[in-house]
């Protein structure tokens, strides 16, 4: 991947979206030169690296790091020259510090609300095994702003709040007209579950509004500038004022949404969308868990939560279930009627709307024994077990059969 050149002064390493790699930005000075952010691994810093050597631009004197996420420290240990990163930055990699990185360990963090699904499976994308992580944090803690003169060009480090962390760090070059915001524009995938908060939402705004700058630069997008990324936030937070009200109940329900509506309606028959993925692997079988809740076997899939596509509902069953990281999928059917009842032994009451997918693009080996199922088995077309759950055979049937259309029904 090479470097693009947006100013006189900056350059970018361009975001990867497979596995979330952020942009990686460099500061050309007269003097020193700066990189904002660390990337999301060893490799990610060796084909930054790669790329200025070849662009003919030396390696940066110092590299600091705009929030804590993973995609943009887990390559710290990599990196030359000075790093710099927040007090609270630095607090949060402390902790980051003493996680294990198994596929358990992971998805426990998960349930408890420390990390999310999103960010493990883009780890599994970037690393493959994991435990090669090595978190360390940065050389210097910033407890303020501080402005680097870099010879002809100037770093103010600015350490403000974001909506998307409140540990952001946004890097001003006024002679660049540049402002570097890492993911600043974007919602709270942690704390805020994904929305954005109305008051963080207009602090930020204010704060983009009193620079003068031209060339808005964010960690995963395309370079923008000032005027369209502050248009697009000001709509936001006209959509954040209009439906207050109806973004608490949303908040409320947004996570483990099923579970929390059933304390509402008790057992009653619930609407719901669920959504599966049929994963072979290169003999052509296909991916069956054993389900401990019936003893019946189904592909790994569940219930959509709110906000979520139905492919990346498909993948992270896949990983919660399994522990598997799915790519590419191609749409297999869209499964109605009377079959899509489920009953369960509880009392409670669902019609399921299902979609399934089919993919063999995918990470890991099935994990055994998980939260939801017995035990994970391939099966041939001509050998598939006989007590196939009730809710998924059709698709599984259709597989077997090798339909090539897409199905709906």
């Amino acid at each position: 991947m090479s470097l693009k050149q947006i100013t006189d002064r900056i350059w970018v390493l361009p975001y990867d979206q497979r596995t979330d790699r952020p942009n990686l930005y460099y500061i050309r000075g007269d003097e020193g030169s700066l990189a904002v952010d660390a990337g999301a691994s060893p490799a990610h810093v060796e084909t930054f690296y790669a790329a200025l050597q070849k662009q003919g631009l030396p390696l940066p004197d110092y590299t600091v790091i705009t929030h804590w996420h993973w995609d943009h420290t887990f390559g710290l240990c990599a990196v030359r020259g000075e790093t710099m990163a927040t007090e609270t930055t630095q607090q949060k990699l402390a902790q980051v510090m003493n996680w294990a990185w198994d596929r358990r360990a992971m998805m426990r963090r998960e349930k408890t609300g420390e990390d999310i699904a999103f960010c493990n499976m883009h780890i599994m994308l970037e690393y493959g095994d994991p435990q090669q992580i090595r978190v360390v944090q940065a050389q210097t803690t910033l407890k303020e702003d501080l402005t680097l003169a870099l010879g002809g060009v100037t770093a103010e480090l600015l350490v403000r709040p974001s909506p998307h962390s409140e540990d952001s760090l946004v890097v001003y070059v006024p002679e660049e007209a540049a402002l570097l915001v890492g993911d600043g524009d974007c919602e709270d995938l942690y704390q805020g579950q994904g929305m954005y908060e109305e008051a963080g939402l207009a602090s930020w705004i204010d704060f983009l509004t009193g620079l003068e700058y031209l060339h808005h630069l964010n960690g995963h997008g395309d370079p923008m500038e000032k005027e369209g990324a502050v248009g697009y936030l000001q709509v936001q937070m006209e959509d954040c004022r209009r439906e207050a009200e109806g973004r608490k109940l949303v908040r409320a329900y947004r996570n483990d949404y099923i579970r929390k509506l059933r304390r509402d309606v008790g057992h009653a028959p619930l609407m719901m969308a669920g959504c599966t993925v049929l994963l072979e692997n290169e003999k052509g079988e296909i991916l069956l868990q054993k389900r401990r809740d019936n003893g019946c076997w189904a592909p790994p899939g569940g219930a959509m939560e709110m906000g979520e596509t139905a492919m990346e509902a498909a993948r992270r069953e896949a990983w919660e279930e399994a522990g598997v990281v799915v790519g590419e999928m191609q749409l297999l059917g869209v499964y109605t009627g009377e079959d899509r009842y489920i009953y369960y032994p509880n009392g409670d009451i669902c019609y399921c709307t299902l979609i399934a997918f089919v993919s063999r693009d995918y990470v890991g080996d099935p994990m055994q024994d998980t939260d939801e199922a017995l035990e994970h088995r391939f099966f041939a077309r001509d050998q598939l077990p006989e007590n196939l759950n009730r809710c998924d055979e059709r698709s599984i049937l259709d597989w077997a059969a090798g339909v090539t259309h897409v199905v709906c029904e």
